[in-house]
């Protein structure tokens, strides 16, 4: 977490949190939705000034019938690491029903913390019920209860001064941006299992039901770079992405749409699959997407400690040596990733943390990479070594790069009709071989002389 003032939002279920972390934070990051447990994980956004929100589960969903009770006590575990990163608590209330027997007993733990508590009363949607926030003075706070409206934005004005009103100082001028990097991948893969490995915390709730992550998850970290300097970087979580005709609920369709925007915002791209189901269809169209947002790729093949114990004990036929194995399912998978030549392939375990540090030291070379420049001859040079002898339909005249993040080559041609799949495959993989590319986002443009108009090829 980021130096400065941490403010954590807390409440029991369906009060409000996420509508109201969505409104202080002028943002869509958390899922609204009107069954209590929506929010699982804790949710963080940057407010500016140094101010991080966090929006976390509601507390006491043991009534729950539809939560399984590991994942109400993994809830309950989130909000308590919530409350001790937090410097003030935001406790959301629900105005309209008043204080409940569950409000007392969470305003008796908050009390515990020795914290600044605001209570912050929702649902408040016109100023003649604003009475009803005086009910909630038997909490017993310093603060005076704050009636508010998440849903039409009544009394955010008055809820940011109160909150803010002891700003820290700004972070410095000129803190280097952080690689961001997004972990993707279908559903029970293993991503939140890794992204704790990654963040050397349990930040992230881990079970082995499909689908127990429901929101992005964000969360800021430092490593040492490969040139011994120390390197910011913030993991964004996403739910497990399935086909759009295997979303049955608003609250899947929300979670997929959410995972999407991650990787629009991520530098880099971690394709997590499972070490023993392998590369499936829907991992190859992932991968597509990766292309088509002109973000750097890399594969990370996660429970593979499975997989060697299963060559060491004879389960796998035919193999018996380890690094052999590791070679050929690899080269496996490249031949399946032909969109990406040369794409770095990690055989990493969440579970023994083999292999966890090179995803970090792979996001940030291919993020280094995302801005290289590349000579205008030595690309000429390397894109006339390509096409073939005596190519007489498609001739390519020119190439420059024109742009980075992603890499960005036009090719001047005579007609980029006559532009197959197979050259334009060719010259991609040639491009990477040449250049040292290989996960980095790559665009390829073409230009037709006869036209002028461009067509980019993903």
């Amino acid at each position: 977490m980021a130096d400065g003032l941490c403010v954590a939002l807390v409440g029991r279920p369906n009060v409000g949190k996420s509508r109201l972390f969505n409104c202080l934070s002028h943002s869509r990051r958390s899922i609204v939705h009107d069954r209590p447990g929506v929010t699982r994980d804790v949710v963080a956004a940057e407010l500016g000034n140094g101010v991080t929100l966090l929006d976390t589960g509601g507390w006491g969903l043991s009534g729950e019938s539809e939560t399984p009770a590991q994942l109400v006590a993994a809830v309950e575990r989130q909000v308590d690491l919530a409350i001790a990163m937090a410097d003030t608590i935001l406790f959301v209330l629900d105005g309209r029903e008043g204080p409940l027997p569950l409000d007392l007993e969470i305003a008796k733990k908050l009390r515990r913390t020795g914290k600044r508590v605001l209570p912050v009363v929702n649902k408040l949607d016109r100023w003649e019920m604003d009475g009803l926030a005086e009910d909630f003075f038997c909490l017993g706070f310093a603060d005076a209860p704050l009636a508010v409206s998440a849903e039409h934005r009544r009394g955010m004005d008055a809820l940011e001064k109160m909150l803010f009103r002891n700003l820290p100082k700004p972070p410095p001028a000129g803190v280097d941006r952080p690689t961001v990097l997004a972990l993707i991948g279908a559903p029970n893969v293993g991503k939140s299992s890794l992204a704790n490995a990654l963040l050397l915390r349990p930040r992230m709730i881990v079970s082995e039901l499909a689908g127990t992550t429901r929101d992005t998850i964000s969360a800021d970290f430092s490593r040492i770079g490969a040139d011994g300097q120390t390197r910011p970087l913030r993991l964004l979580d996403t739910a497990g992405l399935r086909a759009d005709r295997k979303i049955r609920s608003p609250l899947g369709y929300f979670s997929s749409v959410r995972a999407r925007r991650a990787l629009e915002e991520a530098d880099v791209a971690i394709l997590v699959l499972d070490a023993v189901r392998g590369l499936t269809s829907w991992d190859k169209k992932l991968a597509d997407e990766v292309r088509a947002a002109g973000k750097g790729l890399a594969i990370a093949v996660n429970k593979w400690d499975l997989a060697r114990q299963a060559v060491r004990d004879g389960m796998v036929p035919g193999r018996s040596e380890l690094e052999k194995f590791r070679s050929e399912y690899a080269m496996a998978l490249r031949r399946e990733l032909f969109g990406w030549p040369e794409v770095p392939i990690l055989h990493v375990s969440a579970t023994d943390g083999s292999g966890v540090a090179s995803i970090v030291a792979t996001a940030l070379c291919l993020h280094q990479s995302a801005a290289k420049k590349i000579g205008t001859s030595p690309l000429n040079r390397a894109v006339r070594d390509c096409l073939p002898a005596g190519e007489k339909s498609f001739k390519i005249f020119y190439a420059l790069q024109t742009g980075v993040e992603p890499i960005t080559i036009r090719f001047y041609c005579n007609d980029r009709k006559l532009l197959d799949g197979n050259r334009e495959a060719r010259l991609r993989r040639r491009i990477v071989e040449k250049f040292a590319l290989g996960g980095c986002g790559l665009r390829l443009e073409f230009l037709s002389r006869q036209r002028g108009m461009v067509k980019k090829i993903f």
